[in-house]
C-alpha cells in the first residue's frame, strides 16, 4: 500500500510552463525481509546459520507542470536507520507518453534487459572479490552521473508493442591514469536499448536487447566497454519461461575482462503459490590494465529454485536453495562453491 504525503518544499523547476504546484507529492514503500540463512561450502568445517534481515524505503516524489509535463525524484534507504542513501536523478515524462531521465540517469542498454525467472531468497555463498565472472545480463552497461536517458512512448514509431531508449554520458574533468595499477573512471558512454512485446496464439512474447560502449581515463587499457545483450520470455497462462545472453568487454577498478553471461528459468503461479527454478553461469578472462588477456578464466555457475507462498496481503512466505560452483582462475575455489538455503517472509508496504 502506498500513501499520500505533502512535502514541505516546492520542486523548484520549470519546463515548458509558467509553473508547478507549490507542493510535490510524494509516496513511499518499502520491505522488511526477515528469515534464516544457512551456507554448505565445499571447504570442510566451514557451515554456518545465522539470521537474516533486511529493510528497504524508497520515496518517490513528483509534480505535474501547467503544460502536462511530470517531474519527478526520488532516493531509498537501503537499510533503515542507517546513512546509506540512494537518490535517484530527475525524470521528465512528457504528454505523448516519451520519457527523459536527466542525472543518475543509467544505461538505455540495461534498461531493457529482461528479467528471466530463477530462484529466490537471501541465498548464496559470498564470493572473493578477486572473481570478476560476468554476474547479470546488464554486467558493463556502466555510465556517469552526468547524462541523459531518453524513453520512446510505448508503440513507438507506429510499431505495436515496440519501445526504445537511447542515452549518454559525459565527464570530461576525470584525470588521466595510466599503468597497469591505475584505477579507471568512466569518461564518456553511449548506449541503446529495444523491447518489442507481441503475442503467439495464448502466449505473450517479450524481446529485449541493448548495446552499451564506454570510454574509461586509463592511457594503458587495451580495451574498454563494448558489451550487448539479448534476451527473453515467454508468459502462457501461469507459466513463465525466460533466457538471456550477454557478451563483451568491460573495465572496473584496475583490471580489464572480456567475458559473457547467460541465464535461464521459468516460474510457475498456482493460487497464492509460486514456483521459481533456474539457473545463470558467468564467466571471465580478467588481467590488469593493458595486459593481454590469456584463456584462464573467472567463472561461477549457479542452480536455485524456491517457493514463494502469500501468507496474507503484503506477506510473503521463501524458501529458497542454491547451489553454485566457483573457479578462480580455472581452479576450483571451495571456499566460495557449496549449497545454501534460505526460510523467511517479506512484510511489504
Amino acid at each position: 500500500m502506498k500513501k499520500e504525503l505533502l512535502l514541505a518544499t516546492a520542486l523548484a523547476t520549470t519546463v515548458g510552463a509558467a509553473g508547478v504546484a507549490e507542493a510535490a507529492s510524494a509516496s513511499y514503500s518499502g520491505h522488511t525481509r526477515v528469515g534464516v540463512a544457512a551456507t554448505n561450502p565445499d571447504s570442510s568445517n566451514s557451515d554456518s546459520t545465522s539470521g537474516s534481515q533486511m529493510s528497504s524505503l524508497s520515496f518517490s516524489v513528483s509534480e505535474t507542470t501547467d503544460a502536462g509535463v511530470k517531474i519527478a525524484t526520488g532516493f531509498a534507504l537501503a537499510d533503515e536507520g542507517t546513512d546509506e542513501v540512494d537518490s535517484s536523478g530527475l525524470t521528465l515524462t512528457f504528454t505523448d507518453g516519451s520519457s527523459l531521465q536527466l542525472i543518475e540517469a543509467g544505461s538505455a542498454s540495461g534498461a531493457h534487459a529482461v528479467t528471466v525467472p530463477g530462484g529466490g531468497g537471501e541465498v548464496g555463498i559470498t564470493n572473493t572479490s578477486a572473481n570478476n565472472a560476468a554476474g547479470g545480463l546488464d554486467t558493463g552497461t556502466g555510465a556517469d552521473a552526468v547524462g541523459f536517458d531518453y524513453a520512446t512512448a510505448a508503440d513507438a514509431f507506429g510499431i505495436e508493442g515496440f519501445s526504445a531508449n537511447v542515452s549518454a554520458s559525459f565527464n570530461s574533468d576525470v584525470t588521466a591514469t595510466s599503468g597497469a595499477a591505475g584505477t579507471v573512471s568512466i569518461e564518456n558512454s553511449y548506449a541503446v536499448g529495444v523491447t518489442y512485446v507481441t503475442t503467439a496464439g495464448d502466449s505473450t512474447v517479450t524481446v529485449g536487447t541493448g548495446y552499451n560502449q564506454a570510454d574509461h581515463n586509463s592511457e594503458t587499457a587495451t580495451k574498454d566497454n563494448a558489451v550487448f545483450h539479448v534476451g527473453g520470455t515467454v508468459v502462457t497462462g501461469d507459466l513463465t519461461v525466460g533466457a538471456g545472453y550477454m557478451d563483451g568487454d568491460w573495465l572496473a577498478d584496475n583490471e580489464q575482462m572480456s567475458g559473457s553471461y547467460v541465464a535461464a528459468g521459468a516460474k510457475y503461479v498456482s493460487g497464492d503459490i509460486t514456483f521459481n527454478v533456474g539457473m545463470t553461469s558467468g564467466d571471465a578472462a580478467d588481467e590488469s590494465i593493458g595486459v593481454s588477456g590469456t584463456s584462464v578464466e573467472d567463472s561461477v555457475d549457479v542452480l536455485g529454485a524456491s517457493v514463494d507462498y502469500v501468507i496474507a496481503s503484503g506477506v510473503t512466505g521463501t524458501v529458497g536453495y542454491r547451489t553454485q560452483d566457483v573457479k578462480e582462475e580455472g581452479t576450483d575455489s571451495q571456499t566460495h562453491s557449496g549449497s545454501s538455503w534460505y526460510v523467511g517472509a517479506t512484510v511489504s508496504f
